[in-house]
């Protein structure tokens, strides 16, 4: 022992020294190992730097960021990996070896399970998402011109179907994510979420050159945390952010012409005056005389109306971007203007955006984000938008002989304007539109504010508390000022002058939102766990006025100094009218995912809202879901199945609200006031002013009364939804497949029943029925590539859905559709669809046409038949009548003959997208398609009317029937005989029938893009490091069987049940574009 100890007391100094010199070698040895790792982070699609894109060591601490041009700078061993990840690509991994320069091409998230996505409250790798999400990423938003939100979605993501309603600059769209869940007008549209504000608005305010990533939440497990307004689906919206790095300036410009629209093939001045005569000479009513001068054909003057409001579209849009960054604070801002002229005169809109994104890391547990939207709208469309204006104007008679006796043009060189005889009935009815559009003076200025400010600070590892303030503020400035119109009196003395009006309305939305969050992500072993969980209140202010009038002059703008005001009708609960709305919703939600040895996944939501549209008894509700996840892939089983590059099964079950479709004060009792009589007819709400006043001395005076009974038990629409999924990849990710089978079940609908006579009222609203969606998504994708420089992809989506209404419990079988179709202000079409029980929602509905009847034996025959001596009572049927079946066999034709005749539904949709690059060259081409729905064409029997429907006057016509309508001499079986104005069974030959069903299947191609990108050498001495020139066409051609210029339907009035009407709304047209991308 003592030898021992003098051993270490004599060579302690010389080891410690040696030991010392070891680590120090060591440690050289490391250092020499580890090197700096440079690069560039790309997009495989379009070849555009990745920004803010994070590179980590794999197992290491060190990480960096990408800055705004895709480069980084990391020090890593040879034998490190690198681990390249950001929202809306593919996370991949990178061995370094003995490279010093490395260049990542990311795979666009649409193609691969390891993609980041975005969920309610957080981010996932797809791999570990257990619901149903699709996504579309900026690499593929980029591709592609767009310069609203929805054309970046349509045909993208499965599932959800995109229907452009009005092709109007600024026109609105419906978006419908898993079908069909509501019959209110609005009630299939899905929430919103803009970096973490929820809203229930519209997107047309946002930019999509600012949008960074796009994810579609369809399922309830997925929706859950967002409960009762999640059961239409969640779209969240994500905008670009600052990276670290030097600051980068981008630039992106798009011009864009559009053509004018396909018109309606109608008659000159010539056929349509022979085609007067024609029906004057075979009216046997005398109701119908035309004018002297239509009497000789030849010596008319031709008018062409859809030639003198079309015109070439122009549309500009420019963004610019700047962005960068340091340790602590990265920042993004943008400015846009976007200017449609559209293909109608005075058509047209204005948007400006400023968006902001600031992140600040104040310590390395404390950090926030704000960010803050501006955006400015002006917009007018003078006709068309969401009406048939420009179709009522086309069917104007094509002459303007006999009327101005000043021109018989539109508008002559001298500028006066030509006008219909004011003093003939089958004239007066039709003006000038283009008088009107160049007159009136229209505005519809809105101002827009979202801003959010979020503090998080990480209390613990993996522990993080969150508080998150938000405002959404809208201000909205509309009017109309017609001048005072003498045109008329002037040349025909006693006629009447049309006075000046004035029409003003102005609102304001106040909205603010609180959250407070905690969670916590942490890994034991092989155990994973992710918790999310918080509490949310949201308050919204709606102040809204408006009136009109006659103004003092043609100049004045305000509402005060008019004469003879008239306020808006105030409808309760809704945001029209004059008055103030408050609504609130109070929260909790939480979320907790489980993992194990990354191949069991576990997820279950809840959430409970407190709605202030309820009553006590009815104002909260509880929505919860479950979902399970297996990575078959990471099983022993399939360890050696290289194709195969990841394979998972996910299920999931869930309950979902919709409290969209109701207004407030809906379960409260109302009254109102102010009507002395019982024969005004019904409010602009739809309720009956009748019993509102008091007889006193017989005479009525103003009086107050009840127009809506209390209904306690009034609650939101529910959806009950499963989904069973696979996701999968193979050919290391080349390749990938999603699958996904759902059924939705929607009880509680909500519905405006009409109530019993005895009870007082029209209608009560009530939950009264349920429905349900069922089908199937595909989504499949490639990537592959040949050689160094060439790179191809393609993309398709497919979904079917099949929806049936499955009960009503308000005593009938059916809802029929909740509002008419009307031409010139007459509701002529008071029902064409029927949504019956097991049948599905808005299913059209009219009587079955055998043919026209050729003589008049044809009638007598049937007519001696039938019960009472007349087949069609109500009716004096001629030959060239049309000639209707007798469903019921009861040998008269009546209302009871009525069925169903074709659904809107599509039976399947769905997009193609291919892509190839080669060096600097891109090209994308997209398709989508709809097949197996039906279309009604209320326009073309319109088109094969003559008599004005509704109104005094005669319209024109399309060539078709002019060519082939039935006379004695042409036995047509197909096109009625030509009638006069009123009394002729006009009305009766153009119901609603299956003579007005066509194929409304299409194939369109969407968009074809192709672009350059300069190689970065030939600039660089400008500090350029891309510029890209392109050039693009959308809506180049479709392929369908339909008639009507476009089969491209949207929904009359947001309307479920009335799906798929060609009402004659403003026309889509082909865009032809050319832009240019460059950044500093």
């Amino acid at each position: 022992m003592i030898q021992i100890r003098f051993l270490r007391n004599r060579y302690a100094g010389k080891l410690t020294h040696l030991l010392l010199l070891l680590l120090i070698l060591s440690t050289t040895t490391v250092n020499a190992q580890s090197t700096q790792v440079s690069g560039k982070i790309t997009s495989n699609e379009s070849d555009s730097a990745v920004s803010g894109a994070t590179i980590a060591v794999k197992g290491g601490k060190a990480a960096v960021a990408a800055d705004d041009n895709g480069n980084f700078k990391i020090t890593a061993a040879p034998n490190a990996i690198l681990v390249i990840s950001a929202i809306g690509y593919a996370t991949q991994e990178v061995p370094v070896g003995n490279q010093t320069n490395i260049t990542v091409h990311l795979i666009s998230g649409t193609q691969s399970l390891e993609q980041v996505v975005v969920v309610g409250y957080g981010t996932q790798k797809r791999k570990d998402v257990t619901g149903s999400i699709a996504s579309i990423s900026a690499a593929t938003i980029e591709k592609v011109p767009v310069t609203t939100l929805d054309q970046a979605m349509q045909g993208r993501a499965p599932g959800v179907q995109i229907i452009n309603n009005d092709a109007a600059p600024g026109g609105n769209v419906s978006v419908m994510i898993r079908g069909i869940g509501s019959l209110a007008s609005g009630g299939n549209s899905p929430l919103y979420v803009v970096d973490g504000y929820p809203t229930t608005g519209g997107i047309n305010n946002i930019n999509p050159n600012d949008i960074a990533s796009i994810d579609v939440l369809k399922d309830a497990s997925a929706t859950a945390i967002y409960g009762i307004r999640a059961a239409n689906g969640v779209v969240i919206i994500t905008t670009k952010k600052g990276s670290k790095g030097k600051m980068q300036v981008s630039v992106d410009a798009l011009a864009s012409t559009q053509t004018k629209p396909k018109e309606y093939n109608l008659l000159n001045a010539r056929d349509w005056a022979t085609l007067s005569n024609e029906v004057e000479e075979a009216d046997l009513t005398g109701t119908y005389t035309g004018l002297p001068i239509w009497h000789t054909p030849d010596q008319l003057h031709n008018v062409d109306w859809q030639d003198a409001v079309y015109r070439t579209g122009l549309t500009q849009n420019y963004t610019i971007g700047i962005r960068g960054g340091s340790d602590k604070v990265q920042a993004a801002m943008s400015f846009g203007y976007y200017d449609q002229k559209g293909i109608v005169l005075a058509s047209y809109f204005k948007r400006y955006t400023l968006n902001l994104n600031l992140d600040y890391q104040a310590t390395s547990w404390l950090k926030s984000s704000t960010s803050v939207k501006y955006t400015y709208q002006n917009s007018n469309t003078a006709l068309g938008s969401g009406t048939n204006g420009l179709f009522q104007l086309a069917i104007n008679p094509p002459t303007m002989d006999s009327g101005s006796r000043l021109t018989t043009q539109i508008k002559d060189a001298n500028g006066n304007y030509g006008f219909y005889n004011p003093i003939n009935s089958n004239v007066k009815a039709f003006g000038n539109p283009v008088y009107s559009i160049e007159n009136n003076q229209y505005q519809n200025e809105t101002n827009y504010i979202l801003a959010t400010s979020s503090l998080e600070a990480t209390i613990y590892d993996g522990l993080k508390i969150k508080t998150n303030v938000g405002a959404n503020v809208s201000n909205y400035t509309g009017f109309y000022l017609q001048p005072e119109d003498n045109r008329a009196s002037l040349q025909y003395p006693g006629t009447i002058v049309t006075p000046a009006n004035y029409h003003q309305t102005s609102s304001k939305t106040f909205e603010w939102l609180w959250e407070n969050t905690i969670s916590y992500d942490k890994t034991f072993g092989s155990h994973t766990i992710n918790f999310v969980g918080g509490i949310s209140a949201q308050k919204n202010t709606w102040t809204g006025m408006g009136g009109g009038g006659i103004p003092p002059n043609s100049v004045t703008r305000d509402l005060s100094l008019v004469s003879n005001l008239v306020l808006d009708a105030n409808i309760p609960g809704t945001n029209t009218g004059n008055g103030q709305n408050i609504y609130t919703l109070a929260s909790e939600f939480a979320r907790i995912t489980y993992q194990f040895a990354d191949k069991y996944m576990l997820t279950a939501t809840i959430r409970r809202d407190g709605s202030s549209k309820f009553d006590t008894g009815h104002k909260y509700g509880t929505f919860p879901s479950a979902a399970i996840g297996w990575r078959v892939k990471n099983e022993s089983f399939l360890k050696d199945a290289r194709w195969i590059s990841d394979l998972k099964i996910r299920a999931s079950y869930g309950e979902v609200g919709n409290e969209s479709p109701i207004g407030l004060f809906q379960y409260q009792s109302l009254y109102a006031g102010n009507y002395a009589s019982n024969v005004n007819g019904p409010d602009a709400a739809g309720n009956p002013r009748d019993n509102l006043g008091y007889p006193f001395n017989k005479i009525y005076q103003n009086g107050i009364a009840q127009v809506q009974p209390a209904n306690p038990t009034l609650k939101w629409e529910t959806d009950k939804q499963t989904d069973i999924g696979l996701d999968a990849a193979f050919l290391n990710g080349a390749l990938t497949f999603t699958a996904d089978w759902f059924n939705r079940d929607s009880k509680d609908f909500l519905l405006r029943l009409k109530s019993p006579a005895q009870t007082g009222y029209s209608n009560i609203t009530r939950n009264v029925g349920s429905m349900n969606n069922r089908g199937w998504e595909f989504a499949l994708n490639y990537n592959g590539s040949a050689g160094k420089d060439f790179r191809y992809g393609a993309g398709v989506t497919l979904t079917t859905i099949k929806n049936k209404l499955t009960s009503i419990t308000s005593g009938t079988d059916f809802v029929t559709n909740f509002g008419g179709l009307n031409l010139n202000g007459f509701q002529e079409w008071n029902e064409f669809s029927r949504s019956y029980v097991g049948k599905p929602v808005g299913e059209f509905f009219g009587y079955k046409a055998i043919g026209i009847y050729q003589s008049q034996e044809q009638i007598d025959a049937l007519n001696a038949k039938a019960p009472g001596g007349i087949y069609r009572p109500g009716t004096v049927a001629r030959p060239g009548d049309r000639y209707f079946a007798d469903i019921t066999g009861d040998g008269i034709v009546n209302d009871d003959d009525r069925g169903p005749i074709g659904n809107p539904q599509p039976k399947f949709f769905g997009g193609l997208n291919l892509d190839a690059s080669y060096k600097g060259w891109d090209i994308n081409i997209y398709f989508y398609g709809s097949f197996g729905n039906k279309i009604l064409n209320y326009v073309e029997s319109n088109l094969e009317s003559f008599a004005k429907r509704g109104s005094e006057g005669a319209q024109n016509v399309s060539e078709a029937y002019y060519k082939n309508h039935w006379t004695p001499d042409n036995p047509s079986n197909r096109y009625a005989r030509a009638v006069g104005n009123g009394g002729d069974n006009s009305s009766l030959n153009n119901v609603p029938s299956n003579v007005w069903i066509e194929d409304g299947s299409f194939v369109k191609l969407k968009n074809v893009s192709i672009g350059y990108t300069f190689p970065e050498s030939w600039l660089g001495r400008f500090a350029i490091t891309k510029t890209r020139l392109y050039i693009s066409s959308q809506n180049l051609f479709f392929i369908s069987k339909y008639s009507g210029l476009d089969p491209e339907i949207g929904i009359q009035g947001g309307n479920a049940t009335q799906n798929g009407v060609d009402a004659g709304t403003y026309p889509s047209s082909r865009y032809f574009s050319f832009g240019l991308n460059v950044t500093f």
